[in-house]
């Protein structure tokens, strides 16, 4: 590497003046100068030009109007020329000459002025039967029938001649128009069709009308279509019976023309859109429209190019005039200039403080002054926060608890225990955001809410919250905050945190453990209880809305009493540890065949309970059938024997808002498991129903 050359610091420190200049209050008095002195200039000129432009504009559109009409009005004339021939050749035609091809053929081979203006020509019978097609070489009588077209319909039901919308010739393959008029015989009736064809890529009438317009540069186009928007005659000859809207340069006024309904009128209507003006009137008798762009340049180009004049003298006067006000300013505003570079060296430790302000009068030496005592009260506040910060430091350093204190969601302190909790190496979180010690996006989308409206009710905030380790892991942690100034929320947080995983596991187990049975992993008696009075409880809220029975509408539940078949001998011949085997079997039964909403418990000894809400008495007995069928294959193997046991099931369903307590459910469940034993066990009863005056009483609270 080249060692820097002394001009190279030179260059820099030029640079950087530069960019310094540019932002200085000299530079932006002179613009407002050069802008004040061009908004003197254009002020006085816009108004009138604004005028002329104006006037000359509408000249100029009336002009474009007044072409555009007259060119649709020559395409409508040139149509209407070329009906009235096809109209005068089927008046000259013999009254037998539809009916006979030979007649046909030689009445078209006697036309060649009508050969001459289309590129085919033929006559056709009226039931769509070509009898004579006049290529422009020769005449012949293809196999070849029209019927099916529109045009020829549209002819021989209207009786009046008719102008094709753009397709493919049959005979051509290529783009055409199709001209027809009716054939009427010596009483007026219809015999035949004559039409002649006009090939839109290869003979186009319309070239000298569409392509290169008199007194206009190739910058304009124009297209015709017809009511449709099928694309009749086009510059590109690729686009013809096209889709005019596909026409980028057309789209804004295809799109107007469609909204207003398609309308074809002789008046033409102007658009100006895109930079561009867009024309679009109707061709009277062939029920085309012709659309026409105009670059804005090409219609007024001259009020353009006075416009650019106009700017170009007057930028030119306001530079003229700034760089005369920049030598004043410059002269008159130097003391301030200084003052600007003192002002930036106000941090530099190495400078003494009373040194190199400019000596100047009037504000810039008031100004001096004020930044003087600025610069010395902020050396001693600067040294009073930095030794208070020092002192903040070694307590969060010193502290056995997790502080942190963010600002603007970010750290900017974070004590030692904070970053041990949370795996990140001292110092390694100040500057990021708060949000990246969080498990979730979502729980510290939540904190937020729930912050503010402690801090607003003037209480620190409180949480146990999950929090995301540097390496992944996740703990549960107490989080403490309050804010540093109530009233004034920027100030930032302080934040307390103490891990409490354990703490909060040992909760967690507790609370299983009061609520569980700890052989089976089922719910306990008590638990179970609880379940059964929550579900009486809602089912009797949901009978006081009601005002038609008392289970209308209201879901019902199965509960079911277990009580296991030759259990007993099980404890007596293979000991307890096999009892108890037997009844963590019988619990991975009952697990595997209830819902997530059902409650299994074992109620005590050999007994067991089930609650199904939404379950009717139907599949309650379904479900306590296969619960019998399963439970009787569970046992132990005791020496040489194998002890098994069964299950007796008592079944009832529940209907909500009676006035039955919790304990007479479990009689009933419990008298249909005795019903169950008496009638030879390993089976299910379901209990009686109510008696009818019974279902119609409700709870009374």
């Amino acid at each position: 590497m080249n060692p820097p050359t002394a001009a190279e610091p030179q260059s820099q420190r030029a640079s950087v003046s530069a960019w310094a200049w540019l932002g200085t209050l000299k530079l932006r008095l002179m613009l407002l100068s050069a802008a004040t002195i061009a908004v003197c200039v254009l002020a006085t000129t816009t108004v009138l030009l604004h005028r002329v432009e104006a006037r000359g504009k509408q000249a100029v559109l009336d002009l474009e109007i007044d072409h555009m009409q007259s060119l649709a009005a020559l395409l409508g004339q040139r149509v209407l020329a070329m009906q009235r021939m096809l109209v005068a050749t089927a008046k000259a035609l013999p009254a037998r000459a539809p009916f006979e091809a030979a007649v046909a053929r030689e009445f078209l081979a006697d036309k060649p002025g009508l050969s001459a203006t289309f590129d085919y020509l033929f006559l056709a019978d009226l039931q769509g039967q070509m009898l004579a097609v006049h290529d422009g070489k020769k005449v012949h009588s293809p196999v070849l029938n029209v019927a099916g077209r529109d045009y020829f319909m549209r002819t021989v039901s209207q009786r009046l001649p008719v102008v094709s919308s753009p397709m493919a010739g049959r005979l051509s393959h290529a783009p055409i128009i199709m001209l027809t008029a009716p054939v009427f015989g010596p009483q007026g009736q219809l015999v035949a069709v004559v039409g002649g064809s006009i090939r839109l890529d290869a003979r186009n009438l319309l070239d000298d009308l569409t392509v290169r317009t008199v007194g206009r540069d190739d910058q304009s186009l124009t297209v015709v279509s017809d009511a449709q928007g099928v694309v009749v005659s086009h510059p590109d000859r690729r686009r013809l019976a096209g889709d005019v809207g596909a026409e980028p340069r057309l789209a804004l006024g295809v799109a107007r023309w469609v909204a207003q309904g398609r309308p074809v009128e002789p008046s033409a209507d102007v658009l100006h859109a895109d930079g561009q003006f867009i024309t679009v009137v109707g061709v009277p008798g062939a029920d085309w429209i012709v659309f026409r762009a105009v670059p804005d340049d090409a219609l007024l180009g001259g009020q353009a190019q006075a416009r650019r004049e106009l700017y170009g003298w007057a930028v030119g006067l306001a530079g003229g005039g700034a760089l005369l006000i920049m030598a004043v300013l410059t002269y008159l505003l130097g003391p301030l200039h200084r003052l600007r570079l003192r002002a930036q060296q106000m941090h530099n430790t190495d400078l003494p403080l009373d040194q190199g302000w400019p000596q100047a009068s009037g504000e810039i030496g008031e100004l001096s002054q004020v930044l003087q005592r600025a610069l010395k009260e902020s050396a001693q506040l600067g040294q009073a926060q930095a030794q208070a910060m020092q002192q903040m430091r070694s307590v969060m350093t010193a502290a056995p608890i997790g502080i942190g204190f963010t600002r603007g969601r970010l750290f900017e302190l974070v004590g030692a225990e904070f970053n041990a909790l949370l795996g990140w190496p001292d110092g390694a979180l100040v500057g990021r955001p708060a949000r990246d010690i969080f498990a979730s996006e979502e729980e510290y989308d939540g904190l937020g809410p729930a912050v503010g409206a402690a801090f607003s009710e003037g209480k620190p905030y409180f949480g146990e919250l999950q929090f995301r380790r540097r390496d992944g892991s996740m703990l549960w942690g107490r989080l403490q905050g309050r804010p540093v100034d109530p009233k004034d929320s920027a100030a930032g947080t302080i934040w307390l945190l103490e891990d409490v995983t354990q703490r909060r596991a040992e909760r967690e187990r507790l609370s299983w453990t009061a609520s569980h049975d700890g052989l089976t992993r089922l719910l306990n008696r008590a638990s179970f209880d609880q379940r059964l009075l929550d579900w009486l409880g809602q089912g009797k809220a949901q009978a006081q809305a009601q005002t038609q029975g008392p289970a209308q509408g209201a879901q019902v539940a199965t509960l079911m009493l277990l009580d296991l078949d030759r259990f007993k001998q099980i404890n007596d011949s293979a000991g307890h540890a096999a009892g108890d085997e037997v009844l963590r079997q019988v619990a991975h039964v009952l697990d595997d065949n209830v819902r997530g909403a059902d409650a299994a418990a074992r109620l005590g000894g050999d007994e067991f309970a089930l609650l199904l809400p939404g379950c009717t008495g139907h599949d309650g007995m379904l479900l306590a059938a296969r619960l019998c069928a399963q439970i009787a294959g569970l046992g132990v193997q005791h020496g040489e024997r194998w002890l098994g046991i069964g299950a007796s099931i008592g079944v009832v369903t529940m209907q909500p808002g009676l006035a039955i307590a919790a304990a007479d459910w479990m009689a009933r469940a419990d008298a249909a498991c005795y019903d169950a034993k008496h009638a030879g066990r390993g089976r299910a009863c379901q209990a009686a129903p109510l008696p009818t005056l019974q279902l119609v009483v409700k709870a009374v609270v």
